[in-house]
């Protein structure tokens, strides 16, 4: 015969405890965010004791606890959380909870040897009742509730630790939750400022191969085409139509035209490359990016006080840089190249300089003038327009130094 148990009353109210701590529980667990974790938390904490109000303390430093959430009580004094939210630990009623991990209650706060006042604007606390939160041994901070009538006992002391048991785990959720996120954040971030990092090397890489690609087959085109011109011009007879030698002189002038537009582009490409970031930054690139490509060491010094340059002579400097380095990974057979910047009081000068073979000083006598050498001729005209020196000589120690001065104000 079956014998029928029942519940007693004291039972069945346990039961119906642990049923809804279980609920309550399974709703914190859920939550993600840390302030909906406190919020909630907290309503349950004062509904589970009977208390007028309560707060949430979580560690700083071992001798700093953050009232993070705070529910039954709105002070007068708007700036009351902003001075009060940060309070040192100490030995007081609700110090000794976190400095030994341990609850405490006391249900005569003021006669409490623990007692060491309030701050102003906060209201009596008559009886207190505080539980650690603890996770894996460490306290991350405290649950506080105060002025339950009555007082608090056994019951309410194992309720409100059970249950701070189970917010500790929400916390630790919820800030793993936040550590991801903004770990995710901060992976989009640095994948977004790689993506443009990408972006801007092939950028750079691009404008690179057109400004080869217009130095050394466009604009040598033109070239051709001028001297097959004056060739043609010289060896017509006198006698020769003069509507040839008219289409001759004026092919020999578009040559020359479309020569210095391809100049002009290939400045444009440069001045893009400074606009962006300056012509200081502008030259770091260009040398972290030929000795990158080259293998050929280098540097840059700057000497003087950085000032400002007028755009078409940091544009001019810059292209000065970029040819002459062009011109040591073509022809030096250098193992070590080294652009200078010098800023003076009244004119800024820069100096490429390798360790190469050099130039014959024929070569060297005509350099800068000879229209064999396109991309040098097109500087040495660029810098004299803009009141500036150009030249191009042995260096003593070996190879070549290529060196342009601008005035900082024409």
């Amino acid at each position: 015969m079956a014998v029928e148990t029942a519940l007693t009353p004291v039972a069945l109210g346990h039961a119906a405890e642990i049923e809804r701590l279980h609920a309550i529980s399974v709703e914190i667990a859920s939550l993600q965010e840390l302030s909906r974790v406190m919020d909630r938390a907290l309503d349950y904490c004062l509904e589970l004791t009977a208390s007028q109000f309560g707060f949430v303390g979580l560690m700083l430093r071992p001798d700093q606890m953050d009232v993070a959430a705070i529910k039954g009580f709105t002070p007068r004094d708007p700036q009351f959380y902003h001075r009060f939210r940060t309070i040192p630990v100490r030995m007081s009623v609700f110090g000794v909870v976190v400095l030994t991990g341990r609850s405490y209650l006391s249900n005569d706060v003021l006669a409490d040897p623990l007692h060491v006042g309030r701050p102003g604007g906060h209201p009596p606390v008559r009886t207190f009742l505080g539980v650690p939160l603890l996770f894996a041994g460490e306290v991350l901070g405290m649950i506080g509730v105060a002025n339950r009538e009555g007082g608090y006992g056994y019951e309410q002391e194992r309720l409100l630790s059970i249950f701070a048991n189970q917010v500790a785990v929400a916390i630790r959720n919820a800030r793993l939750y936040e550590e991801q996120r903004d770990m995710i954040a901060r992976l989009q971030q640095l994948r977004g400022q790689l993506d443009v990092a990408e972006r801007e090397r092939l950028l750079d890489e691009e404008r690179r191969r057109i400004a080869r690609e217009l130095h050394d087959r466009v604009e040598q085109t033109f070239f051709s085409i001028g001297l097959t011109a004056n060739a043609a011009l010289d060896g017509a007879s006198v006698g020769a139509a003069e509507p040839l030698r008219a289409a001759l002189a004026s092919i020999r002038g578009l040559a020359a035209q479309g020569a210095e537009q391809m100049r002009e582009a290939i400045f444009a490409l440069s001045r893009a490359e400074v606009h962006d970031r300056g012509l200081v930054q502008a030259l770091w690139k260009l040398v972290r990016a030929f000795q990158h490509r080259t293998g050929i060491d280098a540097d840059l010094v700057l000497a003087g006080d950085e000032r400002r340059l007028r755009p078409e002579a940091a544009e001019a400097l810059y292209a000065v840089a970029r040819e002459a380095l062009a011109n040591v990974e073509q022809h030096a057979q250098a193992s070590a190249a080294v652009v200078s910047l010098r800023f003076g009081p009244r004119s800024a000068t820069l100096a490429v300089q390798d360790d190469g073979v050099g130039a014959p000083n024929l070569v060297l006598r005509s350099l800068t003038d000879s229209v064999t050498h396109f991309g040098l001729q097109g500087l040495n005209e660029r810098v004299r327009q803009l009141g500036g020196t150009f030249t191009v000589r042995p260096g003593d120690d070996g190879g070549l130094v290529v060196r342009a001065r601008i005035p900082l104000h024409p």
